[in-house]
């Protein structure tokens, strides 16, 4: 895709997948007036898009998760005038809806080892996975901009607050009122994904490698989501006794992972709050 002309002005959302994600890219980012947006599913055709339309002002969604590298680089490639819109959420609540998301599409391992915070070569994911301070540096070296920092927790609690954010940084407007605030998406219950990860254990790898053709790999991707599906289609039937007391995720897993973060969230927070667009006091719950 050739660059995108400076006269073009452009927003970048770049995650993070499992904070809103999905929430934004079809609830709220299509309501912007003022702007025109551009699913994440068309962001190949960027260039082509922006060719035929009369516009001069874009919101392009490319969430990532742990490749938010390659994706700012990627989308910097492009326009590196481009401002950067980074939705966090705290780590603990991140990484456990991660999990979940992995139990469902056939994951086994148990959450302390898919994540790992004592190995220096994770399985899956590890410490290095938990730092946004990070992202926050990549994508001010990335772009001539600084990023706009949203959490998950205030759209949640505040999402007047958050929107204001939005609105005010990308220069937008959007009626609040006609705004639907419910979830795109409902997890499924801890009885069904822990009777799904005892069955995936069965049937899949714990770390699936994916197929070098990608043709094969699709393939393959969709026959197992649909035996994933059969699976917590059927959890429902199984009695509570045969799956356990035992919590999915541990909470004493989730308190270290807190523990362990708290100073790198709390940055984040400040940070956001000394480059908000706006005055308004950011609420977390």
């Amino acid at each position: 895709m050739p660059p995108i002309s400076n006269n073009t002005e452009i927003f970048f959302h770049v995650g993070l997948g499992r904070a809103a994600s999905t929430y934004l890219q079809y609830r709220l980012f299509p309501t912007l007036k003022g702007v025109k947006y551009i699913q994440r599913t068309r962001f190949h055709s960027l260039s082509k898009i922006i060719a035929r339309s009369p516009e001069n002002r874009y919101l392009v969604s490319r969430e990532a998760g742990r490749r938010i590298e390659s994706r700012l680089r990627e989308c910097a490639s492009y326009a590196p005038h481009g401002k950067v819109i980074l939705v966090l959420r705290r780590h603990d609540q991140w990484i456990a809806s991660h999990y979940r998301r992995y139990l469902k599409n056939g994951g086994s391992l148990p959450f302390e080892q898919f994540m790992d915070l004592t190995s220096s070569s994770p399985v899956l994911w590890g410490k290095d996975n938990l730092h946004y301070m990070q992202i926050i540096s990549l994508a001010q070296r990335y772009f001539n901009s600084t990023p706009l920092v949203l959490f998950q927790e205030e759209l949640q609690s505040n999402p007047n607050s958050f929107i204001k954010r939005l609105t005010s940084y990308t220069g937008t407007s959007c009626n609040h009122e006609n705004i639907d605030l419910s979830p795109v998406h409902q997890s499924y219950s801890s009885k069904r994904l822990k009777v799904a990860r005892y069955v995936g254990g069965l049937l899949f790898s714990a770390t699936p490698l994916a197929h070098p053709h990608p043709a094969i790999h699709r393939a393959q991707r969709r026959v197992k989501l649909m035996f994933c599906h059969l699976i917590l289609a059927f959890a429902h039937l199984i009695p509570e006794f045969l799956v356990g007391t035992d919590p999915l995720i541990p909470e004493v897993h989730l308190r270290r992972i807190r523990e362990e973060t708290l100073s790198d969230w709390n940055q984040c927070v400040e940070f956001a709050s000394s480059n908000s667009p706006t005055s308004d006091p950011i609420s977390l719950i």
